[in-house]
C-alpha cells in the first residue's frame, strides 16, 4: 500500500509539473469580437486582451453586404487592451459579415467572421 501511494505521489507531481510548464509557455491573448442589431443599426465590438500591458494592439474591423464594404474602421490601435465599439447602418432582412485583423506586437492573430442577418 505504500508503494502503491508513492508512485501515485510520484505520479501526481510529474503531471502537475508538466501542466505547470505548459501553461507557463501558452499565451494569454483573448480576442472578443461581436455584431449585433438594433432596428437599423449594427453595433460592431471588439475587445483584445493582451498578455502584457505593454502589447502593442493593431487592428481593424470591416462590416460587409456580400462583397460590398458598408463601414471599416482601419489602424485601430491600443497598448495592453483595446476595447471597440461603433455603429453603422444597416437594413431588415439583410446578411451581414464582420470581419477582424488583430496584431499583437506585431505578430497576427487569427479571428473567425461572424455572420448575422438584420431581424
Amino acid at each position: 500500500m505504500r508503494r502503491f501511494m508513492a508512485i501515485l505521489s510520484v505520479i501526481s507531481i510529474v503531471l502537475a509539473l508538466s501542466i505547470t510548464a505548459k501553461a507557463a509557455n501558452e499565451s494569454v491573448v483573448i480576442i472578443r469580437p461581436g455584431l449585433s442589431f438594433s432596428g437599423t443599426t449594427a453595433t460592431c465590438t471588439l475587445k483584445v486582451f493582451g498578455e502584457y500591458t505593454t502589447d502593442s494592439i493593431v487592428a481593424s474591423v470591416t462590416l460587409k453586404h456580400g462583397s460590398s464594404t458598408v463601414k471599416q474602421w482601419t489602424n485601430l490601435t491600443a497598448n495592453g487592451y483595446m476595447d471597440f465599439s461603433d455603429t453603422a447602418p444597416v437594413s431588415h432582412g439583410v446578411t451581414y459579415t464582420m470581419q477582424v485583423t488583430v496584431s499583437i506586437n506585431g505578430v497576427p492573430y487569427s479571428v473567425a467572421d461572424i455572420t448575422k442577418t438584420c431581424p
